[in-house]
């Protein structure tokens, strides 16, 4: 975290078999490994739309994540992870056009925890490959408003699974190139719980006329989290110095994160509605340096690609940070280390006025979101 992200070519802790299952090769002591990492995530994050202001309540976000190596002997090694493969959390108490006497509680809250199983095979000297599947859990609930009618989804669970590849290569002595691929997590249809309204429409409008609407028994229907590739090189530039550089893609545009499909009721009516995300570049660079035999410092840039579309901005899909410095220090001796971390999400702002992709937003013709972050990290690992 602290080297801006980068992970795919390195291999130096058990939980890179996250990014690369093929690191799982890079362990010439043939040692037991345990490592954890933590992150307090940190958004700031204000609203601005027609009818006010509003400021995201969720100021803290916890990220975890573990991993074990076991090597089998000089070729093959095992690996377990536990990891937080996600956590997206908005939370508003907003004014609507329609309701504007009201502030209602808008927004979501999505986890994903993955458990991978992974190996890693060392074809010769030069070429590792890994391979791995994965279980995941996930759990949402949102909260939000289109024109005349309040939109609840209670939390729902649902599960599933996919599967990781990876590939490492040593260019020369001093240069290591890695390649890693998650697939899309293929997920179960997932219900709100209880399978109260998803829809019904704001109840003084029957005062006017206007009935109120029902749609009983909601679900997400073919859900799918996005699929991700990721490149990098990690070179030994002095005895002191490493550097370290990748390239990510991620494909938000063919997942539920872009465009949710709902089944309501029991006649099979379905539609579908904008959450707004679209695929995302990322680019990072970062470095380590030793200062002693046991001192490390690091620090890294880490750039992404606003995934978030104009047209499609709701309470919903709004992380727009593109810029993120990070930097951090660790302590190291021969079968353990320890180290903290911070992560600054330089400020961001997003705005539209115009026509809105959501259905009946009416509320979201002329908005702007401003946002920030901070994240401390720490981490720690031993061998046996």
């Amino acid at each position: 975290m602290a080297r801006g992200g980068a992970d795919v070519a390195v291999g130096d802790t058990a939980l890179s078999q996250i990014e690369n299952p093929a690191t799982l090769t890079l362990n010439p002591d043939q040692l037991c490994r345990f490592d954890a990492a933590g992150q307090l995530f940190m958004p700031d994050t204000q609203w601005d739309g027609l009818l006010g202001s509003a400021q995201s309540s969720v100021r803290h976000v916890p990220f975890g994540h573990a991993g074990l190596v076991i090597p089998v002997n000089e070729r093959i090694g095992l690996g377990l992870a536990l990891y937080s493969k996600s956590q997206f959390r908005t939370r508003y108490r907003m004014r609507h056009l329609l309701s504007p006497w009201t502030a209602r509680r808008v927004g979501a809250d999505l986890y994903d925890m993955a458990l991978a199983l992974n190996v890693g095979y060392k074809v010769n000297e030069k070429l590792s490959l890994g391979v791995g599947g994965r279980a995941e859990l996930v759990t949402a609930e949102f909260k939000t408003v289109s024109g005349p009618t309040a939109v609840d989804f209670d939390r729902g669970y649902t599960i599933g699974g996919g599967f990781q590849l990876g590939a490492l290569y040593e260019l020369t002595p001093t240069l290591t190139a890695g390649l890693g691929y998650r697939s899309r997590t293929w997920l179960h249809d997932i219900a709100g719980r209880d399978r109260r309204t998803l829809y019904q429409s704001v109840s003084w409008l029957k005062n006017y006329g206007i009935p109120t609407i029902r749609l009983v028994n909601a679900d997400i229907a073919d859900m799918m989290l996005p699929q991700r590739v990721a490149g990098g090189l990690a070179w030994d530039a002095t005895d002191r110095l490493k550097l370290f550089g990748e390239v990510r893609w991620i494909n938000y545009s063919d997942s539920v994160l872009h465009k949710a499909k709902f089944l309501v009721g029991r006649g099979g009516l379905t539609f579908r509605s904008p959450i707004g995300y679209h695929d995302q570049w990322v680019m990072i660079a970062g470095a380590e340096y030793k200062l002693d035999e046991h001192w490390i410092i690091a620090g890294g840039y880490h750039y992404a690609t606003n995934p978030v579309a104009r047209k499609e901005m709701n309470p919903l899909s709004i992380h727009i940070v593109e810029h993120q410095i990070t930097t951090g220090l660790r302590y190291q001796k021969d079968n353990w280390w320890a180290g903290v971390g911070y992560i600054l999400g330089l400020p961001a702002s997003l705005s539209r006025t115009g026509t809105t992709a959501i259905p009946l937003g009416l509320d979201y013709m002329a908005i702007e979101v401003r946002q920030m972050q901070h994240s401390v990290t720490c981490g720690f690992g031993f061998s046996w």
